[in-house]
C-alpha cells in the first residue's frame, strides 16, 4: 500500500482531492495539530548544524531590513552571530534549507514528488513580539508548518489575478493592490496554514518562534 504524502497527513480528515479542488491557488488554509509531527524539528541543534555547514544563505532580516555591518549581509553566519543578533530582535532565515540540511531535504523531495513542482525550503527563527519581514507577498505557494511556539499571520488577498503578480512588487504596492478585508490565523506548535501565492501577508511572534516554509513554484 502506497504511504501518505506529508501534505495527506496535514490535510486529513480532508482529502488531497478535496484540496486541489476547492483551495489551491484560490484561499488559504489552516489547519491544527495534523502537523504534530513537526513539533521541535525547528530547533537551536539544528540551526547550529545548518551553519556549520557554511550555507550560504542565511540572513538576520528585521521589519524586512538586514543589518548594516557588511559582515552579516554575506549569506554565512556563524551560529554565535546567529544567536547574538536573534537575542537583539532579528530573525534568522535560512532560505534553501533543503540544501543544508539532510531533514529538510526530504521534507522537499516529498513535496516535489508530490506536486512535480520545484520546491525549497525556508526556516524562521523569530525573537517573540518580532516580525521579519512587513507586508509582502510570495510568487509561490507557501504550506507554513509551526514547529516551536506561537506566531500570528495576517493575510489580504491580491486584487491582482495570478497571471498577473510578476508585473508588480511583492514588497512595495501593498497598499495599492491589498484587499480590505483581513484574515487572522495563530499558529501553535502543530498548526499549518496554506497561503496562495499572491496573497499579501506578514507574520508576528507572539513568542519564540521556529516554523518552516515550504514553497512549491507551480509557475
Amino acid at each position: 500500500m502506497k504511504s501518505p504524502s506529508i501534505l495527506e497527513e496535514l490535510l486529513y480528515p480532508k482529502s488531497l482531492t478535496d484540496f486541489n479542488t476547492n483551495i489551491l491557488f484560490t484561499e488559504p488554509y489552516a489547519s491544527p495539530h495534523s502537523g504534530n509531527g513537526f513539533k521541535n524539528l525547528i530547533n537551536w541543534n539544528l540551526i547550529h548544524e545548518i551553519c556549520r555547514t557554511g550555507h550560504a544563505d542565511i540572513w538576520l532580516p528585521r521589519q524586512g531590513r538586514l543589518p548594516s555591518d557588511p559582515m552579516l549581509n554575506r549569506g554565512t553566519l556563524k551560529f554565535e552571530q546567529a544567536l547574538e543578533h536573534f537575542n537583539l530582535g532579528r530573525t534568522i532565515l535560512v532560505r534553501h534549507a533543503e540544501r543544508a540540511h539532510i531533514r529538510l531535504e526530504k521534507i522537499a523531495s516529498d513535496f516535489e514528488k508530490l506536486f512535480q513542482k520545484p520546491v525549497d525550503i525556508q526556516v524562521y527563527c523569530t525573537p517573540p513580539k518580532e516580525e521579519g519581514f512587513d507586508w509582502h507577498f510570495d510568487f509561490e505557494d507557501v504550506f507554513v508548518i509551526q514547529s516551536h511556539g506561537m506566531k500570528e499571520f495576517r493575510l489580504r488577498k491580491n486584487l491582482l489575478p495570478r497571471a498577473e503578480l510578476k508585473s508588480v512588487d511583492p514588497t512595495r504596492d501593498f497598499h495599492r493592490l491589498a484587499d480590505k478585508t483581513e484574515l487572522r490565523c495563530l499558529l501553535k506548535e502543530g498548526d499549518w496554514l496554506y497561503i496562495p501565492a499572491g496573497y499579501w501577508h506578514k507574520a508576528n511572534a507572539v513568542s519564540t518562534s521556529f516554523h518552516l516554509s515550504v514553497g512549491v513554484m507551480f509557475s
